[in-house]
């Protein structure tokens, strides 16, 4: 056991295994638990001089936050019998009460640059005090993005500098960070960036060969540089945690230690699941959540998922499952991929054809920047020029596929066409 546990007291219970979470944080699974043995670890820490920071109930799963040199985060699961102890050195406090609210909020999914590359994604909050969280970036063929985010942020903030209060990221895979990277190596004096808030595994975990050599190597050079900054703080979430960014509330649904002891040798499965909530509207981000952490999902929470809108997990390929978005049931489902990827997949993709038929509404993000006064009515949304289009030559070059010219001419008519908002 690591030397970790020994700064914090533990039930007398055998634990079924042992995790390394990351970032020198480990946690303990404990196995055919009850809620009285919660309670007693509970005390425990409490005992031994522990603060309580949050204390959260999602249906049946209970979680509790404690601080004192470490952070300790403690969680049962009714639906697994399962008991998870994290002991956490590294991380930031954060906001455990929301800001009374002082103006309207509005989400936009952002439209990436495309021409060369289907998957990436970012979505941006303007909270109502005019600051704003952003949800994760482009991918590093986006090659623009960096400037065109600041651009875009600018804008939304009268040309005055941004300031992002939060900064989330579902995971570390090169289209979801990427330009972040950039818009902090090079782009720092135009916006105030105040923290992220993320979870990654460590590039030393045990499902490690399976992945790309380049999530190891873009997961190592995101934390080097978040901890070349020390003007960001960092903020690692846990299952069960609640925070707020001045009005609006986030809560944490699922990371990769609730896969362990299963397998993350599908990198996606490392996502953090966020839901957001303002002004009583619910909005669910999966990031790129699996098979994996769709069991999790599922098998946890029932009304809870339920959101007015929902972004499509993985873009819409292989995600989760047509009962995760049946229990969502929005009325609003957001595809962060191209209209051509989702042509050629929706036939394909039962989860993707369960929410369309349930939404009201559903966006591509390749069609143009969407912008969504929240909380969400049908009718309100609207949507912004289309700003890129696709690089056919390059397209080909970097991924051997091709379109007949027919096709190809197609697209473009239907590209001019939402340029003009006609």
């Amino acid at each position: 056991m690591n030397k970790i546990f020994n700064r914090i007291p533990l039930p007398e219970l055998q634990p079924c295994g042992e995790y390394d979470c990351g970032r020198n944080s480990f946690m303990l699974k404990y196995d055919s638990t009850e809620k009285v043995d919660f309670d007693n670890t509970c005390t425990l820490l409490e005992r031994a001089g522990f603060t309580l920071v949050s204390n959260l109930s999602l249906e049946q799963n209970q979680h509790r936050t404690y601080s004192s040199d470490i952070t300790v985060h403690i969680y049962f699961c009714e639906s697994e019998k399962t008991m998870r102890i994290i002991a956490d050195p590294n991380t930031n406090r954060y906001q455990t009460v929301p800001a009374i609210r002082s103006g309207d909020t509005t989400l936009w999914q952002f439209e990436v640059d495309h021409s060369l590359i289907d998957c990436g994604m970012c979505y941006i909050i303007r909270c109502g005090n005019g600051s704003f969280f952003v949800i994760d970036s482009p991918h590093i063929y986006s090659v623009n993005d960096d400037i065109r985010i600041c651009e875009f942020l600018k804008k939304l903030n009268g040309g005055k500098k941004p300031v992002v209060e939060g900064w989330f990221f579902s995971h570390s895979h090169v289209d979801h960070v990427a330009k972040f990277l950039d818009i902090l190596l090079y782009h720092k004096d135009e916006i105030d960036i105040q923290a992220v808030y993320y979870n990654f595994p460590t590039t030393n975990h045990r499902d490690r060969n399976h992945w790309a050599e380049s999530d190891r190597i873009v997961t190592d050079r995101f934390e080097r540089i978040i901890d070349e900054s020390p003007q960001v703080k960092n903020i690692r979430l846990h299952t069960g945690q609640r925070f707020y960014i001045d009005n609006i509330e986030f809560t944490v649904l699922c990371t990769h230690e609730d896969i362990f002891p299963n397998s993350i040798a599908d990198y996606n499965n490392s996502s953090t699941a966020l839901m957001m909530e303002v002004d009583g509207c619910k909005v669910l981000f999966p990031g790129d959540c699996s098979n994996e952490s769709d069991k999790v999902l599922v098998r946890r929470y029932n009304e809870y998922l339920k959101c007015d809108v929902v972004q499509m997990s993985h873009h819409g390929h292989s995600g989760t499952s047509p009962e995760f978005y049946r229990r969502t049931n929005a009325q609003c489902a957001l595809f962060p991929i191209t209209q051509i990827k989702f042509d050629e997949e929706l036939p394909r993709q039962e989860a993707n054809r369960v929410a369309i038929a349930l939404a009201k509404e559903y966006h591509i993000a390749s069609n143009g920047t969407v912008e969504l006064p929240l909380p969400y009515k049908f009718g309100q949304t609207k949507i912004l020029p289309d700003e890129t289009f696709e690089d056919f030559n390059g397209i080909y070059n970097l991924w051997s596929y091709e379109y007949t010219d027919k096709r190809k001419a197609q697209l473009y008519n239907e590209f001019l066409r939402r340029k003009s908002g006609k």
